[in-house]
């Protein structure tokens, strides 16, 4: 009998939609928690902070603007369903690359590079975080969570590993940034065979 309720449970159809709030949480905390929970926007974000953190105060200052800033603009665009013809995945998992790869050699770029890296990840998660569905004030409480959600992650994974001083801190970082190109290689090689 149990089986049975639970083959009917799960047959019974649910709405679905593509980066769906959850449940009970309401718009603007489904948006906070939007770029935790999208494995391309986390694993991109999470090593650009590790990039920038590593690198320092300098590469922060030269970093956060341009990535808050068009991480607004895609957002905007996202909003207003205004398409940029991008595959937003697999930039976020090129530019992950990258940084991951920057990482795990402890290589400090030079510094116009953070404001390219930042422009580049806030265009396109900005741009891959629409919603559908929703009212116009939803979808602004939506995509100001989103905004909030990525900029703090950076500031606060970034603000940590700055402040990771010794020897066996900074190999876990290294190591860290090892796992994200492993990461990075093997999704887009999945995304590669899939196409």
């Amino acid at each position: 009998m149990r089986s049975f309720l639970l083959l009917v449970g799960l047959s019974l159809p649910q709405i679905a939609w593509s980066h769906s709030p959850i449940a009970g949480i309401g718009q603007f905390y489904g948006g906070l928690l939007h770029p935790l929970m999208v494995p391309a926007h986390a694993l991109a974000l999470t090593v650009f902070a590790l990039l920038i953190g590593q690198s320092g105060i300098r590469a922060m200052r030269l970093g956060y603007p341009p990535f808050m800033l068009c991480l607004a603009v895609g957002l905007v665009l996202a909003g207003f369903d205004i398409s940029l013809g991008l595959n937003s995945e697999q930039g976020l998992l090129v530019i992950a690359l990258l940084c991951a790869a920057l990482v795990a050699l402890q290589w400090r770029p030079p510094l116009s590079l953070f404001a390219v890296l930042g422009t580049g990840l806030g265009v396109l998660i900005g741009a891959d975080s629409g919603v559908q569905g929703l009212s116009r004030q939803e979808t602004f409480a939506a995509l100001l969570g989103c905004w909030l959600g990525a900029t703090i992650a950076l500031i606060v994974v970034a603000g940590v590993v700055e402040l990771l001083q010794r020897p066996w801190q900074r190999i876990g970082v290294r190591v860290i940034g090892s796992w994200g190109v492993a990461s990075s290689v093997l999704v887009l090689a999945l995304t590669t065979l899939r196409t």
